[in-house]
């Protein structure tokens, strides 16, 4: 029907799984290994 949005199943979840917290996990574990990298590359290049 018209103004549903997303199909419901018979317990009122949505029929697709919300992968919002994965991707939070995701994107926090990125930004860390990023920094770990950054941080990394920084003390690598101060000890030439």
């Amino acid at each position: 029907m018209v103004g549903q949005g997303r199909v419901r199943n018979l317990r009122g979840r949505s029929a697709e799984p919300d992968l919002t917290p994965m991707l939070d996990i995701v994107f926090l574990a990125g930004a860390l290994a990023f920094f770990a990298a950054a941080a990394g590359y920084a003390a690598a290049c101060d000890r030439l």
